[in-house]
């Protein structure tokens, strides 16, 4: 059994393709079988006000193709050129999490790459919070 599989809560709201779907009053495990959906949980949806840092910028890029509401041939180089970005910052730390990210996107596994920049948004909180040493800073994104 292969795809991805995750775990609906009774009454909650997730997006296939595009379309808004709702669980019905019992938890449910739901399986996607085609590797090219497009699957977003509304609760791991990211609103425009919280945007304010460039991992947040790519996640929220990412969510826009999730939902349809980007194109892929105009978004994708602007969130690879942010990687690259978010490469130099984050190479020092994990010489792995960017790569991996920018492997996820260019296979179009959003639900992954997405699950994997939520774990790199409180590394990203540490890093701005450190005091800004010279030119250590965080690029600014520049996607979505």
């Amino acid at each position: 059994m292969s795809g991805l599989v995750f775990k609906i809560a009774p009454g909650e709201r997730f997006i296939v393709n595009g379309a808004t779907l709702e669980n019905g009053d019992k938890p449910a495990r739901i399986r996607v079988v085609e590797g090219d959906a497009r699957v977003l949980r509304c609760r791991d949806a990211m609103r425009p006000e919280e945007v304010d840092t460039p991992v947040k910028q790519v996640y929220y890029a990412i969510q826009l193709l999730v939902t349809g509401d980007l194109k892929e041939e105009t978004t994708l180089p602007a969130i690879d050129a942010e990687c690259a970005r978010l490469e130099d910052a984050f190479g020092h730390i994990d010489g792995d999490l960017i790569p991996v990210l920018r492997s996820m996107v260019e296979r179009g596994n959003y639900y992954s790459a997405m699950c994997h920049l939520r774990q790199i948004l409180p590394i990203e909180a540490e890093l701005l919070a450190l005091p800004v040493r010279g030119s250590m800073r965080m690029p600014e994104a520049k996607v979505a």
